[in-house]
């Protein structure tokens, strides 16, 4: 397979992964087709999309776990998916994108500035706020600093578990869930999904979508921390070098308190973020 082109519809055998049929998914502009996903869910989708991640310097293809709002069930007309069906899935079987960005535009930005201002336009909600100075804590008005990269992986132990039990258990909302559609995108980086792909959920502020591609990237470098899993208004990254001490994830929060209407497990203040960013594989990030 040529580096960095879509598979065609049905299934596709990537080094030693055999994904199940998949169809092409088109973005805004008709008849450009952004992804390809597997239609039914592949089990043990997590170590999967590991494997893909492995191949991405052979095959240009970034893989993601896909997410969403659910819809209407569906049936595919095309004959390598004649008889399959699924649950409609938000945006990947709706084509709720939005027009896709060039990644390479986000490569001037400064994520330290970005970052601040972000920071600056949270606190600053309400400086006199007993309750906000609290959430800020244990920092004050003025802007922290970017964290320090992580320097310790996770150890076989943790990915394992990572993979085996945590992502099963925050993917499912009454039980754990193994599965999971897979889609691939052509891209550079995994960073670069969301710009390709012309991921909508932060329109009608579409011009912040480039600023989000820039501190996934830092991230990226810094933390190992590459995006496993895309929804409708939802991000999930899978982090190899998370924080190991208490200082840094509490400047990790800072930097993310103020992406996102809500980070870990709905927390919206540094203390509460910072304590499930410790030591943690997974970080995820939800739009209103």
């Amino acid at each position: 397979m040529a580096s960095g082109r879509l598979p065609d519809e049905g299934p596709v055998r990537l080094g030693s992964v055999d994904l199940p049929a998949g169809k092409l998914v088109k973005g805004n502009i008709e008849g450009d087709h952004v992804a390809w996903a597997t239609v039914d869910p592949v089990p043990r989708a997590g170590w999967a999309w590991a494997a893909l991640s492995e191949l991405h310097p052979r095959t240009g293809l970034v893989p993601i776990l896909l997410d969403g709002l659910p819809g209407d069930s569906m049936r595919f007309d095309s004959p390598e998916l004649a008889g399959l069906s699924h649950d409609r899935l938000r945006p990947w079987d709706s084509g709720e994108f939005y027009i896709p960005d060039d990644p390479r535009e986000a490569d001037g930005l400064d994520v330290g500035a970005l970052v601040k201002e972000m920071w600056r336009d949270w606190a600053w909600m309400g400086d006199d706020d007993p309750e906000l100075a609290e959430m800020r804590g244990p920092f004050t008005l003025e802007w922290p600093g970017l964290a320090p990269p992580g320097d310790a992986p996770l150890t076989p132990a943790e990915r394992q578990r990572a993979l085996d039990v945590v992502l099963p258990r925050i993917r499912g909302h009454r039980r754990p869930e193994p599965e999971a559609r897979i889609g691939l995108v052509a891209a550079d980086r995994p960073a670069d999904v969301l710009a390709v792909v012309g991921w909508d959920a932060l329109v009608p502020r579409a011009e912040s979508l480039l600023e989000l591609i820039a501190v996934l990237r830092s991230w990226e470098d810094r933390f190992g921390a590459r995006l496993i899993e895309v929804g409708f208004a939802d991000l999930r990254l899978f982090v190899e070098r998370p924080p190991r001490t208490l200082e840094a994830a509490q400047l990790l929060a800072a930097e993310q308190v103020g992406l996102a209407d809500e980070c870990i497990d709905a927390a919206s203040d540094v203390q509460r973020i910072a304590a499930r960013l410790l030591n943690g594989p997974f970080w995820t990030f939800w739009w209103d």
